[in-house]
């Protein structure tokens, strides 16, 4: 449900309510006609601006039962003549009385070629939901879109029509040219309710025929045909083959190819359309027509500069189909003068000439002069506003590190043009703003000179029309605009968007509110008397709640979801949006949804909501084969060797294996099933099977287990690996999860999980990387992890925090073949302070205890060190550490071993983060981050080595922020430096370091 959209209906047309038996029909009192019902002053002036225009229809609506034709011989009001308020109405009355209806309402609608008007019956039936049934191929959200879906309308039958000869256009113009399709109502009488069905047959999509091109000379015209079928044609995917499958996005590709190529031609000004596709039935081929205007021949020089070409294309107006004439010549002088304005050449002058020969030719003169600087932006004269306020809204930039700054004459218009609109809102209506620009050496100096005036001020504040909603109600907080204060446009609309956010949760859908600000006399301009106009319109109250669409999901997950929308209680804009957010989050389940009123909110008190769904397809299934070779041992390519839940291990520059090439097949699969029992559950399985490497994975996931806030996970995996040369892996996982959130800002979320892991590593080439006891190890695990995160933004945080205690507990009572226990805590907070800038603190502990004379494995210990811990080691290069000797060809033994340091892990780990990361002004969204980190890994639980392997790192590093997370550079510098371990370390990622 979409508010504005409903507002914008509401203005495009009007509603007249014609009063039942119950509601007597006034006489109008400037005609003793008492079959016209009176019309209020806003309703006649709303029909009298239709006055005259042509009317291009008038139907019947709300009755399927019912057709226009039995109508029309009481119609006063006729189609083709130019529309009447008198005769509107009189025809309204008479199909009143004619059908003895209890109300009859006028709708009219815009249209291209004037006006159509709806009489709508009611009670009548109102549209519900659009189903196409045969046309499968298309996404239901683009359906819907085509056949421009009515909303909170009345059941029209010429709609529908126009709805399907809208589709019947979209299937021909994709390559159904055979397609058909019809229309079916299925009326649901309890709610009034009347669901289309357009069942469609789409038949064969045809293939591309010949290209066609007129409007050139022949030779011009084969030459563009054949350059449609040439491989720059397919690259840009415009190319036009014979035989090829209908597309019609390789059509438009293919307009704006065959533009591009006769502008190179020097056709500027060239037109190109599709004239149309000439279908074949007997060869399912569409011929492909091509109009062409190719213009006079044109062509542009810029001399004194160079100007790259997609610059020029961008810049002047003659590249973008407008032709050569006096004002495109204009244009295009003060688009190049803003250009190298932009550039630091603020001195630079523009010429431009017209020659007339074979051939137009425009030649652009550039004297750009030196380049230089702005070295001063300022604003002088504010006493009320302050600089920091008002320089933001400055288009002129001042020069930087990376940058010479920003001017230009437009620049400097739309800076005036923002200054005085700041100046406006804040009350100062007779503030004046005037550039100062000074140049010293070429530099240049900018000042804007602010004559700022007299404030106005609130002389006095009146409410008009808030008759049923007490200011208690609407501005429970009081209002910004007050009596006696400065008068500021800013606090207008904090007190409209107060207002109005109030009314619209109390279920005043069609409430509106306006702002009149006067003078109180021409004596006293700067004292000005406020009145905020409110229209409350009805507070509508829910009927009954609709689902449609539905068909296999059940309805009690759709309740949860609409559970704010009950009858008898304020229908709120609130609740509307919402519950349609609501029903996306189910992901697999519906590809659409729309929760809306039945009927627009005119004068009703009580209103009906339609739930509209389409259920997305349930299942999915991905699949591809190939061939693969394989070169197994060789020079580890990367330098390093990661085993299965182990941190990777650098090996020796110089390290090689023996080399085995192996061939096969390789072949994966996907399968999804979603909305499983209706419940939105899902189920898929994967596959990957290749020469060296198999693995299978099976996923269940319940997203409202047994209709509760619990969230249950499955997952099975089986993975055989030899694809590297040191070792080969066989793992078995499976893992059972659920959680929920335990908090109505679902800020705090419990888990519970109990996982069963089976890794077996064998082949091992190198013996010392791995004990042998952590080759063959079996794992069964319970685990408890609660989360609170607050943060205000997960990728970049300047707010809130993020804490998590988990613990994990694995007994050979429970299948394990090891003993122990492991505790992880962490707390993270983010605080904004002066100048913006965000200190970021964060603790992390980490515990590890065997019981029963075990151990913990090494698969289970802790590692740290890299960017995202302690930035002065490498990556998991802190804490204990193992020598191993290694021999250049993997050989068990050697005369020239090579020494490599293994992490080894711990029991306890200790990692302590702070970093301010403070705003860089010389580029918005760049900042500069000193960062303090220190703790370590230590081997066992205790104070022993605490003293010793305490570690403390201290760097800088630059974030720049773009969509997706902050682009990240650390520098490290361990002021504890390890023998053997490098003590400055680099880190280039995406995303804070915590």
């Amino acid at each position: 449900m979409k508010f504005p959209l409903r507002m914008i209906v509401a203005l495009l047309s009007c509603a007249l309510l014609f009063p039942a038996a119950a509601q007597e029909v006034h006489p109008r009192e400037d005609r003793g006609d008492q079959s016209l019902p009176r019309m209020t002053a806003a309703t006649e002036q709303m029909l009298g601006s239709y006055q005259g225009q042509n009317v291009v229809s008038i139907d019947i609506a709300g009755r399927p039962d019912l057709t226009t034709a039995e109508f029309e011989p009481v119609f006063t009001q006729k189609a083709g003549q130019p529309f009447s308020k008198d005769k509107v109405m009189q025809t309204a009355a008479a199909v009143k009385a004619k059908g003895n209806f209890s109300v009859v309402r006028v709708q009219v609608n815009p249209d291209p070629n004037g006006v159509r008007i709806l009489l709508v019956l009611e009670p009548g039936y109102y549209f519900g939901i659009y189903q196409f049934p045969g046309a499968a191929v298309f996404s239901y959200p683009r359906l819907v879109q085509v056949s421009n879906y009515p909303v909170e309308t009345p059941y029209s039958a010429p709609e529908v029509e126009r709805d399907r000869q809208a589709l019947l256009t979209f299937y021909q113009q994709q390559g159904y040219f055979q397609s058909s399709a019809s229309s079916q109502l299925q009326l649901d009488n309890d709610h009034g309710i009347a669901n289309v069905l357009f069942r469609s047959d789409l038949g064969r999509k045809a293939k591309f025929g010949q290209v066609e091109i007129t409007g050139l000379p022949n030779d011009q015209q084969h030459q563009l045909e054949d350059s449609l079928k040439g491989l720059m044609a397919r690259a840009r995917q415009a190319a036009i083959r014979p035989g090829k499958t209908y597309h019609q996005t390789t059509l438009v590709h293919a307009t704006n190819y065959l533009q591009t190529e006769l502008q190179k031609k020097g056709r500027l000004s060239a037109q190109v359309q599709l004239a149309g596709a000439e279908y074949h039935a007997d060869t399912n081929r569409a011929d492909i027509h091509f109009s062409v205007n190719p213009g006079p021949k044109e062509h542009v020089e810029i001399t004194g500069a160079h100007v790259w070409s997609w610059d020029k294309n961008k810049l002047l107006p003659m590249y973008q189909g407008l032709g050569v004439d006096p004002e495109t010549v204009e244009e295009g002088k003060r688009a190049l003068t803003s250009y190298f304005q932009s550039k630091g050449y603020f001195q630079v002058k523009v010429d431009a000439q017209v020659k007339k020969n074979s051939e137009e030719t425009v030649i652009y003169r550039i004297t750009r002069e030196k380049k230089h600087k702005v070295e001063s932006v300022k604003v002088a004269g504010n006493t009320r506003l302050k600089s920091s306020e008002l320089l933001p809204h400055v288009a002129v930039q001042k020069e930087h590190l990376l940058s010479r700054g920003k001017f230009s004459q437009e620049l400097l218009r739309k800076s005036v043009k923002n200054l005085k609109a700041v100046y406006q809102s804040e009350g100062f209506s007779s503030a004046q703003v005037a550039p100062d620009v000074k140049e010293r050496g070429g530099n240049v100096y900018v000042t804007f000179a602010v004559t700022e005036g007299p404030r106005d001020v609130v002389a006095s504040l009146k409410v008009e029309g808030a008759n049923s909603f007490p200011p208690s109600k609407y501005a429970p907080n009081g209002l910004k605009i007050e009596a006696g204060q400065p008068y500021s446009g800013s606090n207008v609309v904090a007190d409209r968007t107060q207002i109005m956010a109030n009314y619209l949760k109390a279920g005043y859908l069609t409430a509106s509110f306006r702002e009149t600000a006067k003078a109180v006399s021409k004596n006293e301009p700067h004292q000005i008397n406020v009145v905020y106009h409110i229209y409350e319109g009805p507070r509508v109250l829910t009927g009954d709640v609709v689902t449609l669409g539905r068909q296999h999901t059940r309805q009690t997950l759709i309740k949860d979801d609409i559970a704010d929308l009950k009858p008898e209680q304020p229908l709120t804009e609130t609740a509307l949006l919402g519950a349609g957010t609501k029903l996306y989050d189910h992901i697999g389940v519906f590809d659409w949804a729309e929760v809306d009123p039945k009927r627009q909110i005119t004068t009703q008190n009580v209103e009906d909501v339609l739930v509209k769904l389409h259920e997305a397809k349930r299942n999915t299934l991905l699949y591809g084969f190939g061939f693969e070779v394989i070169n197994r041992g060789g020079s580890i390519p990367s330098g390093t060797v990661a085993l299965p839940n182990l941190p990777p291990v650098g090996l020796p520059s110089n390290f090689k294996t023996s080399q085995t090439t192996f061939y096969g097949p390789r072949g994966t699969f996907e399968y999804t099933r979603n909305n499983i029992r209706g419940k939105a559950e899902s189920f898929s399985f994967t596959g990957f099977g290749g020469r060296l490497d198999q693995r299978v994975a099976a996923y269940y996931l319940d997203p409202t287990w047994r209709f509760t806030p619990w969230k249950e996970t499955v997952s099975i995996s089986y993975e055989k690996n030899e694809e590297n040369p040191i070792f080969s892996s066989q793992e078995e996982t499976a893992t059972f999860q659920t959680q929920r959130a335990i908090d109505m800002a679902q800020k705090n979320i419990l888990f519970f999980r109990y996982g069963y892991s089976h890794t077996n590593i064998t082949h091992v080439l190198i013996g010392a990387l791995v004990p042998v006891r952590d080759r063959n190890i079996r794992l069964s695990t319970l685990a408890g992890n609660l989360t609170r995160d607050t943060r205000d933004n997960p990728l970049d945080a300047h707010g809130g925090g993020l804490d998590s205690v988990e613990f994990d507990f694995n007994s050979s009572k429970l299948g394990s073949n090891v003993d122990f226990a492991k505790l992880t805590a962490q707390a993270a907070i983010y605080r904004e302070k002066f100048h913006h800038i965000v200190w970021a603190d964060r603790i992390e502990i980490g515990l590890a205890q065997p019981f029963s004379k075990s151990f913990v494995p090494l698969s289970e210990a802790f590692f740290t060190g890299g960017g995202n811990s302690l930035r002065g080691f490498p990556l998991d290069g802190a804490g204990p550490q193992n020598s191993v000797l290694i021999c250049p060809t993997g050989a068990p033994s050697c005369s020239n071993p090579a020494q490599i340091r293994v992490p080894a892990g711990g029991n306890e780990e200790l990692i302590i983060n702070s970093e301010a990361r403070i705003p860089v002004p010389l580029k918005q969204g760049l900042s500069i981050v000193p960062f303090y980190d220190g703790g370590n890994v230590f081997p066992r639980i205790g104070f022993h080595d605490f003293t010793s392997l305490y570690s403390n790192n201290v760097g800088i590093g630059l974030r720049y922020s773009t969509p997706v997370g902050p682009i990240r550079v650390d520098v490290g510098q361990n002021l504890n430096p390890v023998p053997g371990i490098k003590a400055t370390n680099y880190f280039i990622s995406i995303g804070q370091a915590f």
